[in-house]
């Protein structure tokens, strides 16, 4: 008998929908949720029956998503966990198991892999998968796992954790490309947009695990950090880092150019490495002429033959992760970066047409000062970049910053309740929660309400749903 495994995100109990690929934020534009897609897609391919059934996708509370499940059940239900849907998870693991007694619950993900004895919470028929789950899941569901690797579950009355796949991290050109044309993700694919990119549908894809740099405050993808956290907790370190080869890259531009994509967001918590490798990616995908964007450092965008390249193979818009435009606050952070080169970046992509997005953060030291942050803002207003993304930083649970700030005293809400747009979980002698949550609504208001930046935006405006999204974005982060 064909096994069945539903892979499910379910209608949020809270009042935003967590975005849960990121897994730090709520989201403003929904996507399938590729956490989910990889391991979806591997069982796909081996044969089992599966669905992913999305509940923003379908547009459905949780009355219909109840009714959807009972009328279509399952054998393993599988949930995505990361901290901000915590209460829907948690919410919906009991609910799933009065839906269906008998089925296995499979959860993975950074908070997950964090606690997974909230998750589990007595429960024998509920398994976490722990770091890198694909490899794992796949042999669990075949009944091929000789030993139960890379899990946490409940035996007898004790909870039990099993160190990694002996057979360690996966190379990305083993993974494949996400089955985003299975019947139950098919239907949704024209409401994908980001309004960075004219293109529509719009995907979002990866092409690499993992960063090998040092930020002290950094949270990576919920992939990366449930990876990372693992990695720690059995060697001590960040996990290496897996990068796609170029020809892995090329192919899945193909796979989207050929089922009628338009656009790209690559979301790897950084892009660009070698440059021989960024410039051998380009050349390939450049004959597909899809317009794309990334993340990436400023440092990797300093040579202007590869700026050059990027924007001759399609690439419209890079988010560069900055912090600070201080050089001694960056220094503190260990982002190892010369903060000219940000200055050298923004000017190299606008010269080739590359839109610049900068991301800002305040509170990453406790020695920054108001005047620190203010002066970034006058130093970002010169600079004049499209778009700046300003949040506040965030001592997420897991993470090294956390344990400083707990340490120190600074954290001031220990809670599962984060929201870096907006809510401060620090305060600090020189700059409290309230400065700090008052100087984002400062930077906002005072960056994008400057005339030039309102008549840019409109010209811009292409079709009126783009004026409705906009106006969307505006009252998330100009008004909270």
């Amino acid at each position: 008998m064909t096994k069945k495994v539903w892979f499910l995100e379910p209608p949020a109990i809270t009042e935003r929908n967590p975005e849960r690929f990121a897994g730090c934020t709520y989201e403003v534009y929904h996507f399938p949720d590729l956490g989910n897609l990889y391991p979806f897609t591997m069982l796909h391919e081996r044969g089992v029956e599966v669905n992913f059934f999305d509940a923003a996708l379908l547009g459905e509370d949780e009355e219909a998503f109840t009714a959807r499940l009972v009328a279509n059940p399952a054998d393993y239900y599988v949930l995505h966990a990361v901290v901000l849907a915590k209460p829907t998870d948690l919410y919906w693991v009991r609910k799933l198991r009065s839906i269906a007694p008998d089925a296995t619950i499979m959860i993975h993900g950074p908070e997950a892999t964090r606690v997974p004895e909230e998750y589990i919470a007595g429960d024998d028929k509920v398994v976490v998968f722990r770091g890198e789950v694909e490899r794992s899941m796949v042999d669990y569901v075949m009944g091929e796992m000789t030993e139960p690797f890379g899990i946490t579950r409940l035996e007898g009355a004790d909870y039990k954790t099993y160190d990694p796949d002996p057979r360690g991290y996966i190379p990305f050109d083993d993974l494949p490309i996400p089955a985003r044309d299975h019947p139950s993700l098919l239907p949704f694919k024209e409401r994908y947009f980001n309004p960075k990119y004219k293109g529509r549908p719009h995907a979002l894809m990866l092409t690499s695990r993992g960063c090998s740099f040092r930020c002290s405050f950094c949270v990576p993808n919920a992939i990366s950090f449930q990876r990372e956290m693992e990695g720690f907790r059995t060697l001590g370190r960040k996990p290496a880092v897996k990068k796609a080869s170029p020809e892995r890259i090329e192919a899945e531009f193909k796979w989207l150019k050929e089922h009628g994509y338009k656009s790209i967001h690559i979301a790897d918590d950084q892009f660009l490495w070698a440059k021989k490798r960024t410039l051998e990616i380009c050349r390939r995908v450049a004959p597909y002429q899809m317009e794309w964007g990334m993340l990436s450092r400023a440092d990797f965008l300093t040579d202007e033959e590869v700026v050059k390249a990027l924007a001759d193979a399609g690439c419209v818009s890079i988010d560069i992760g900055v912090e600070s435009l201080k050089q001694d606050v960056l220094d503190r952070i260990n982002k190892d970066l010369d903060v000219q080169d940000v200055y050298t970046a923004v000017k190299l992509l606008r010269k080739h047409g590359i839109s610049p997005k900068l991301n800002i953060m305040f509170g990453t030291v406790p020695d920054e000062t108001r005047e620190d942050i203010l002066w970034t803002l006058r130093e970002l207003k010169s600079i004049d970049p499209d778009h700046v993304m300003f949040a506040i930083a965030t001592p997420f649970k897991g993470t090294a910053f956390y344990d400083h700030c707990k340490e120190k005293g600074y954290l001031i809400d220990d809670s599962d309740s984060v929201n870096p747009m907006g809510k401060a979980m620090i305060s600090y002698p020189n700059l409290t929660n309230e400065d700090l949550e008052e100087l984002e609504r400062h930077a906002y208001r005072s960056f994008y309400l400057r005339p030039k930046v309102v008549l840019r935006r409109l010209k811009r405006v292409r079709r009126p749903s783009d004026l409705l999204n906009d106006l969307k974005v505006a009252k998330q982060v100009l008004l909270h």
